[in-house]
């Protein structure tokens, strides 16, 4: 995980689980990644280009650039056509791909197709009213859809995993690594 190394000064807290989720993805070759709640970066100036923020973790490049390595896919859907905008011009100045969608996460989820070998659900802001109950949406919507050997990642832990995590457990999924921002699961076999 050498091309995951660079990353450590920059995302803070957030580290040691991205870490732990790439380190189990190449283990277990998964490719295909799901994620609601695009990285919309930091506006300074409505003149310039968004910049990049670290803090608020920048999932999107590092998905990208996991599935560009291990020849995967990744879709990431936000419901704000700005961040979107943004995110496809941090992918472009990182030579990176992803499928952009505008879109409601829970209308994405419903449509969406294709077997998730890793689900990030960091949609709607944790500290607006319905977090809790619109990941628990994002959750239901999706665990059937999951591979069996798959992951589901949960950000902003307290904020907005309150019904999620619980309903996990009920479904037969297990937190295998957690910190106080993030919650890792992987379905019990």
């Amino acid at each position: 995980m050498q091309w995951f190394e660079k990353y450590e000064d920059k995302l803070g807290v957030r580290y040691k689980t991205f870490h732990k989720l790439f380190s189990i993805a190449i283990e277990r070759e998964l490719k295909n990644f799901v994620e609601t709640g695009t990285s919309r970066g930091k506006d300074k100036f409505y003149y310039l280009r968004p910049k990049v923020n670290w803090k608020d973790g920048m999932s999107t490049i590092l998905f990208a650039e996991y599935v560009k390595l291990n020849k995967g896919q990744l879709w990431t859907c936000d419901i704000d056509a700005k961040n979107i905008h943004n995110a496809s011009l941090f992918l472009k100045d990182f030579d990176l791909h992803a499928n952009l969608i505008v879109s409601d996460s829970l209308k994405f989820l419903e449509d969406f197709n294709e077997t998730i070998d890793v689900l990030y659900l960091d949609s709607h802001d944790g500290n607006l009213p319905g977090a809790n109950e619109h990941q628990l949406r994002e959750a239901q919507l999706s665990i059937d859809k999951m591979n069996s050997n798959g992951l589901i990642m949960l950000d902003d832990k307290g904020q907005k995993t309150e019904l999620s995590i619980p309903f996990l457990i009920s479904k037969g999924w297990k937190i295998i690594f957690e910190t106080d921002h993030q919650v890792i699961f992987q379905k019990v076999n």
